[in-house]
């Protein structure tokens, strides 16, 4: 795996950019002239690095109950003592399913089995539904908290699982949840979703994620992806309402125009509470916007979100990237509150701007993408341990003491950046 990856990794963005479309629009483009040299390293990268580090390190395989860690030391040791997050765990669940779906991969569909397996028998609440926040490293309830961040990856990953292997219990799951948002989640006054509640669907400010706010860009941009994917494998009226009412909101609450950057914290009439810029969430919600307009098959409404998702993208070019060509992660005000530059970050740029530049023809976007692929490669791809290194310094060096796998460090957004290569231009060819 090693040397595999230290020969894609010496190649040049100059090579990369050669095999672009040399500035013709991309839907113009004969799909011979797809950037076949920087498709083949992203998924070379995933197939050979980032899906055998989550396979062989994630995986507690003395665990009775059949689990994952919920904690991965940088060299890829496996915490057996740590507590398990809802989020990790959906995601894991998310990673497999797609890895299955668009490669074909059975351990991967294995690893879903076992994913979906532990999560409907110990995350789920059969009482009062949804999926608890926490729980012990033996299954044992920490946190019995329905954070609705929590609850939109729950109904990301069982419609994902569903899309690859038609298990209907995964799409009763899914849909059963979204009931419940809509039900006990949704702000019937001012429209959107709060945040925090009780095991038993209570609200409690305290709880949400919002940092003390009550609402956040953050839920609502995973509840968008949520909504859509499900919406995929069940194309329901009630749920093309909420998909649209989420469109709606990002349009009128979140996407400030005068900046086309998100606002991130709101009070519950959407008065805007602080302002930052976060360039990774920006991006990522550039390519998310534009798809769940795709999925939603309303042409007036995909060229809407289409001109404000380019814009989105123009303004992180401009913006958001350093002088090494990485994405740094956030702003505020006129000074930088966060330089460090974040795995997740880079992935969501090489999607979004490949995202751009597809919908646009703009080979800056392209270039863009290319040049945070180089610093990928030159710095966060951990050649050692392998995977990725989670965080780094603005000077490139990584952060000391940071987790591979966590609460939110996982596979979901360095892999699903691999998949949507895969699946936008692999040639088999």
């Amino acid at each position: 795996m090693k040397e595999s990856i230290l020969i894609f990794a010496t190649c040049t963005a100059l090579a990369v950019l050669t095999a672009s479309c040399n500035g013709r629009s991309a839907n113009q483009a004969d799909e011979s002239r797809v950037p076949d040299l920087l498709v083949h390293e992203i998924t070379a990268d995933m197939e050979e690095n980032l899906l055998p580090f989550w396979k062989r390190h994630s995986v507690d395989h003395d665990d009775p109950r059949q689990g994952f860690f919920g904690r991965i030391a940088h060299d890829g040791t496996g915490i057996g003592d740590a507590r398990k997050f809802n989020v990790l765990f959906a995601r894991y669940l998310w990673t497999w399913s797609a890895a299955f779906r668009v490669l074909g991969d059975i351990e991967s569909r294995r690893l879903a089995d076992r994913a979906f397996n532990y999560i409907s028998t110990y995350f789920i609440d059969h009482e009062h539904g949804g999926m608890y926040w926490i729980l012990n490293a033996d299954g044992s309830l920490a946190d019995s908290s329905k954070i609705t961040y929590g609850q939109s990856f729950a109904i990301y990953a069982f419609s994902e699982y569903y899309r690859a292997t038609n298990n209907e219990e995964s799409l009763r799951l899914a849909i059963d949840i979204y009931r419940l948002l809509e039900k006990k989640v949704k702000d019937r006054e001012h429209g959107g979703y709060l945040e925090g509640f009780t095991d038993d669907w209570h609200y409690r400010e305290e709880k949400g994620l919002a940092e003390g706010r009550i609402k956040s860009m953050n839920t609502h941009l995973h509840l968008l992806e949520a909504y859509t994917n499900l919406y995929r494998v069940w194309p329901d009226s009630q749920l093309r309402e909420s998909l649209e009412h989420l469109v709606d909101i990002f349009f009128d609450h979140i996407v400030d125009t005068n900046r086309y950057h998100q606002d991130l914290f709101f009070g519950r009439d959407w008065t805007v509470d602080g302002r930052y810029d976060s360039y990774g969430h920006d991006i990522e919600f550039s390519w998310l916007f534009y798809e769940a307009a795709e999925v939603l098959g309303d042409t007036d409404l995909l060229e809407r979100v289409s001109n404000l998702s380019i814009k989105i993208a123009e303004k992180q070019l401009s913006a958001g990237l350093n002088h090494q060509g990485a994405m740094i992660y956030e702003k505020m005000g006129e000074g930088l509150y966060r330089r460090n530059i974040s795995w997740w970050v880079q992935a969501e740029a090489v999607v979004g701007f490949l995202n751009a530049w597809e919908i646009s023809g703009n080979p800056d976007f392209f270039d863009a993408a290319a040049g945070v692929w180089e610093y990928i490669k030159g710095y966060m791809i951990d050649y050692q341990h392998g995977g990725w290194h989670p965080d780094l310094d603005e000077h490139g060096t990584p952060v000391p003491g940071r987790l591979k796998g966590d609460e939110w460090t996982c596979p979901y957004h360095n892999v699903r950046m691999g998949l949507e290569v895969h699946e936008r231009f692999y040639r088999s060819s």
